[in-house]
């Protein structure tokens, strides 16, 4: 008894006074620049953290959580025997408890979405026949569980390719920026297309505001101009899409506003091109007594019909807006001018027949606003009534007589809004 009692304290004696050969115990190391580097190339946090591990310390400095570890998850990696391969750690992360659930809660899913329906459509009348329908049973389930996957598949891509974010403008001065696409001509009219950072991307802008451009010129000169947004069916182009914006341009270089601008973009600017957007200012306006607005005319000329397609398209769709009655009176030069938006139009018209009339009238003198004595014009514009709102669109020559000739109708001033 008294040898075995000697035996045990000679063992608790020489485990004491020897080092340890196992677990060291560390400082913590602070590591104050990671980027910093020794002479020979190697990172000072290596250099650091080999030179803590071969310094243990008194037990009574080391500091004890019941929420931390002895060693840090750092530490504990340096020091742990790397005896375990690959293949034991693939097992251990399957059979992990995280894992084992994810996977019971797939299958589970699976059986309740596939299970039923192929019980219901082919249960019965595999049963029934046996033999070789037991054989075509199999093969129809594998089929249906095949086309389940496809139409899954499908709906996820189709909603991805609807999915749309309105764009953020974070550079300098509220500014983003998009990339010249593509250039179509219609008409006396060039329609541009501009790229935007991502497919996904829309601006949403209000009815009657503009999107702001800019870009440098060949001589490093700063040119602006705003625009509206065309929302209109180009043949060779298609519809709107997300991920990018139109806007339209006359050809005719004496066209008022946002001359340099226009010049760049005509003489300049080559697909790839970068240029500087951000939502511009709003015009649509209303200043009448009589409110709700019942009754829309619309009286435009040119491009001028690119904002007023917008704005049919908020406010005829049922309970939209207060709006009941649209009359659309549009005016050209030239007969091809029409096929910028007639498409458009005509669609419009044929969904919303009992509460939108589309006039549109082909003449000479129509860019130069001439109005009285035209017996088309004076057949198409209703004279006013309390809650009838007028906009008046097109170049500036035609909107300024377009105001005056709305008024000796018996509109007021402050029921006209002319867009620039």
């Amino acid at each position: 008894m008294k040898y075995r009692a000697w035996r045990i304290a000679s063992s608790i004696l020489v485990a004491l006074a020897a080092p340890s050969s196992g677990l060291v115990r560390t400082k913590p190391t602070i590591v104050t620049s990671p980027r910093t580097h020794l002479s020979g190339g190697r990172p000072r946090r290596t250099a650091l953290l080999a030179s803590s591990a071969a310094s243990p310390i008194s037990p009574s400095n080391l500091a004890v959580s019941l929420d931390r570890p002895l060693l840090s998850p750092l530490e504990y990696s340096y020091r742990a025997p790397s005896n375990r391969n690959v293949w034991s750690r693939f097992l251990g992360l399957l059979l992990n408890d995280v894992c084992k659930t994810a996977l019971v809660g797939f299958l589970l899913a699976l059986a309740v979405a596939v299970l039923p329906s192929l019980l219901s459509k082919w249960g019965i009348d595999a049963a029934g026949r046996g033999g070789a329908d037991g054989g075509n049973f199999v093969m129809r389930a594998i089929a249906s569980i095949k086309a389940r996957f496809i139409r899954t598949a499908e709906s996820t891509t189709e909603a991805a390719s609807t999915y749309t974010s309105p764009m953020s403008f974070t550079g300098d001065g509220g500014w983003g920026k998009a990339v010249l696409r593509a250039r179509s001509q219609v008409g006396s009219f060039t329609i541009y297309e501009f790229d935007l950072p991502e497919s996904y991307y829309t601006i949403p802008l209000g009815l009657g505001q503009q999107l702001d451009f800019c870009c440098l010129s060949s001589n490093d000169d700063i040119c602006t101009g705003s625009f509206y947004l065309f929302e209109g069916n180009v043949r060779g182009m298609g519809g709107p899409t997300s991920g990018s914006v139109r806007v339209v341009v006359a050809n005719d270089e004496k066209e008022e506003g946002n001359a340099k601008f226009m010049s760049v973009l005509r003489n300049e600017l080559e697909p790839g091109d970068e240029v500087a957007i951000k939502p511009g200012k709003s015009h649509l306006a209303y200043g009448g007594q009589h409110v709700p607005v019942t009754d829309m005319v619309y009286l435009t000329s040119g491009l001028g019909i690119v904002p007023i397609l917008d704005q049919i398209r908020a406010t005829s769709p049922k309970g939209s807006s207060s709006v009941k009655v649209s009359s659309v009176i549009w005016m050209n030069d030239k007969r091809d001018d029409f096929d910028l938006a007639m498409d458009d139009l005509e669609a419009e018209y044929m969904k919303y027949s009992t509460k939108l009339a589309v006039s549109c009238i082909m003449d000479d003198s129509a860019s130069s606003g001439t109005l009285e004595g035209n017996r088309e014009v004076e057949e198409a514009v209703p004279y006013f009534n309390p809650g009838t709102m007028a906009v008046v669109s097109g170049p500036k020559r035609f909107a300024d007589k377009a105001e005056g000739y709305l008024m000796k109708r018996g509109y007021p001033k402050n029921c006209i809004c002319v867009l620039p």
